[in-house]
This record gives C-alpha cells, structure tokens and sequence, in this order.
C-alpha cells in the first residue's frame, strides 16, 4: 500500500524565494499546493513555474483563528 505525501504551503509576498521552496518541496512530496494569500507580486506565477498547484485568495486573509 503505499502513501502520497502532499505539502501545502501558504504563501504571501513570497517571488524571490517561493520557486526553491516548492523545487525542494517536490523532492519529498507527491504534489505541492501553494496558497497564495492575496500576494501583490508575481508569487503565483512563480509557485506555478516550479510545479506547484496554486489557490489564489483574491486579497490578504491573513492568520484566522
């Protein structure tokens, strides 16, 4: 039997490092989302570049809780 591992990573203002993440996070993982919370920058396009799925929140919600 074996296991998928999926990593979810939220993710604000991230263009600079978000690609290296998601690349590093695919060597452990089966699929990697990446929650963009309302970024102003191209941290979105980024994530996807580096193979990550991406859900878009169309403004920052921040921590909720």
């Amino acid at each position: 039997m074996s296991s998928a591992i999926t990593v979810i990573l939220p993710a604000f203002n991230e263009e600079v490092s978000i690609g290296s993440i998601v690349l590093h996070a695919r060597q452990h993982a089966d699929r990697v989302i990446v929650i963009d919370d309302g970024s102003t920058d191209r941290t979105a396009e980024m994530a996807k570049l580096a193979g990550a799925e991406v859900i878009r929140h169309p403004k920052n919600l921040g921590k909720r809780g």
